[in-house]
């Protein structure tokens, strides 16, 4: 520590007591901030650029695992890896949002692989897709991403399902209200705001929400939105 003081009382007048704490300065890196390091961002988007990146790297030697190991902590909740290799088809990584989907998510993500590896394998290059299927009565919506072995071989794919529904088997049939208050409830509005758009009474709207609800098997108000939204998406459009 260095300390330096006036040595008089006329000398303290014109001088500024400077102080130096030298155990308190500390360099940093050249060319480097003085922050932690940031976590890198997950998603399908980041992991699949992760294995894109790889394979673009990666040559007729090149094993799976190569490929897909360094994009695994990039995984979310509702991402698959699945493997062909050798006419098998292992899931290397399932789906994890509910235990009780994991095994048909992991089947549609075995699917999708053994249905479009042939594509990707004649291409010679990545196929990314973005599809909607019904499987095992439930709706799905999901992007992919195919990686094919340079030279033929091995096959992966990342798949993420964005969406799982099931299918309503009950009658969805409904009146032009009733389309009225459903498009209503799928932008956000109440059912008193509702009852003021259509010109009814918000009784009569709860009444016909409850109704639609007990018809198509939801027990709540966003389950029968993402149920009515299902069944219009796989051709099974409410009023026809």
């Amino acid at each position: 520590m260095a300390r330096k003081f006036a040595s008089d009382k006329g000398d303290a007048l014109g001088m500024t007591k400077t102080v130096v704490f030298a155990s308190h300065r500390r360099e940093l890196p050249v060319g480097r901030p003085d922050f932690p390091p940031m976590k890198p961002k997950k998603g399908f988007t980041h992991a699949s650029r992760e294995m894109w990146d790889a394979w673009i790297y990666s040559d007729a030697n090149t094993c799976p695992e190569q490929v897909y190991r360094s994009a695994l902590s990039l995984f979310t909740s509702s991402m698959v890896l699945a493997v062909l290799e050798g006419g098998k088809c292992l899931i290397q990584r399932g789906y994890e949002v509910l235990a009780e989907h994991a095994p048909i998510a992991n089947d549609i993500a075995r699917e999708r692989l053994v249905l479009q590896h042939r594509e990707a394998q004649s291409q010679e290059r990545p196929v990314p897709t973005k599809e909607m299927i019904e499987k095992g009565g439930k709706f799905a919506a999901l992007e992919s991403l195919l990686l094919p072995q340079k030279g033929g071989g091995w096959c992966i794919a990342v798949i993420d399902i964005q969406l799982l529904l099931p299918i309503p088997v009950a009658d969805t049939h409904v009146d032009e209200i009733d389309h009225s208050v459903l498009q209503l409830l799928y932008e956000g509005l109440s059912a008193k705001e509702i009852a003021q758009q259509v010109d009814i009474s918000h009784r009569t709207v709860e009444h016909r929400i409850e109704r639609m609800k007990a018809r198509i098997g939801a027990r709540t108000i966003s389950q029968l939105v993402a149920l009515s939204i299902a069944s219009g998406l796989t051709g099974k459009i409410p009023g026809n």
